[in-house]
């Protein structure tokens, strides 16, 4: 929808490449201002260069998400370069393969900095600015590896931690301001470091852009708080985790647990694993 961004200005970070890249071409071609954030100086440059020499406008910011001063630091070059920000896509982060019990402390430290504590950062300096300012929205990014994946237990642990951000943010959140998050498929450098060796099948990465523009756009006003799953073809949520047919007892010990799991609790038993068919839902 071209103009759907018309007079915004949004921070993507993690864009100069893959999925984040794509994020930032999508907002600018729809209208939005885009400050471009990357680790990789050069892949920053890049990225908001091709943008300008389309039309758009885009700056590049090297930083570090895991710096807790990098999130204040995109938020006042967003402003001074285009006069407000109205989004931020927290989309850095890094892909940690490998089975639990071979992650050294290093990894595990490396990868909560950058994905949670680095989405933490940034995503606290833009709450800040829109309630100061009159509203705005986040989306942040999470993965299909939060239920669970083989080798990737750590990675998927850091996107449950931002889908947790994702619920409590969008409850604190003040009028006009609005807090998402999406999970997307698609063919990246990242996804090739499966620990399997395959690339999932799924879109080129700026299939699924159109979603990340939505859900920075006035037309996504009624979404807050939700969790959207897309590859560029099935679109659908990804309902809170919630309890199930509850069962109720004065007391329980561990022989009625026992008999209320042999009975209707395990009726309710459902596979783990991003690769588990999805438990119908019925729509309408």
């Amino acid at each position: 929808m071209p103009g759907l961004l018309e007079g915004r200005a949004v921070v993507v970070t993690g864009a100069g490449r893959g999925l984040g890249r794509a994020y930032a071409a999508a907002a600018a071609d729809a209208g939005a201002a885009v400050v471009v954030c990357d680790l990789d100086r050069d892949a920053a440059q890049d990225a908001a260069a091709v943008i300008r020499d389309v039309g758009g406008a885009a700056i590049a910011v090297a930083a570090s998400v895991a710096d807790p001063a990098t999130g204040g630091v995109l938020v006042e070059r967003c402003v001074r370069e285009f006069g407000r920000m109205d989004g931020l896509v927290n989309n850095a982060g890094v892909l940690s393969a490998g089975a639990a019990v071979g992650q050294d402390a290093a990894t595990v430290t490396d990868t909560l900095d950058v994905n949670v504590a680095g989405v933490i950062h940034c995503g606290v300096a833009a709450l800040r600015h829109f309630a100061a300012h009159g509203g705005g929205t986040i989306v942040n990014v999470v993965s299909g590896a939060l239920q669970g994946y083989p080798g990737l237990s750590l990675y998927g642990a850091t996107k449950g931690a931002v889908m947790g951000l994702t619920y409590g943010w969008a409850l604190e959140a003040p009028d006009g301001v609005r807090v998402n998050a999406v999970s997307p498929l698609a063919q990246t450098a990242m996804s090739a470091l499966n620990p399997d060796g395959s690339v999932p099948l799924g879109p080129a990465p700026g299939a699924v852009a159109p979603l990340v523009v939505y859900l920075l756009s006035p037309r996504s006003q009624r979404l807050n708080g939700q969790i959207v799953r897309f590859d560029g073809r099935h679109l659908g949520l990804i309902a809170p985790p919630a309890p199930n047919a509850l069962q109720t007892a004065e007391e329980w010990d561990a022989a009625a647990i026992a008999a209320a799991f042999d009975g209707p609790l395990g009726d309710w038993l459902t596979p783990v694993g991003m690769q588990a068919a999805p438990r119908p839902v019925r729509l309408g």
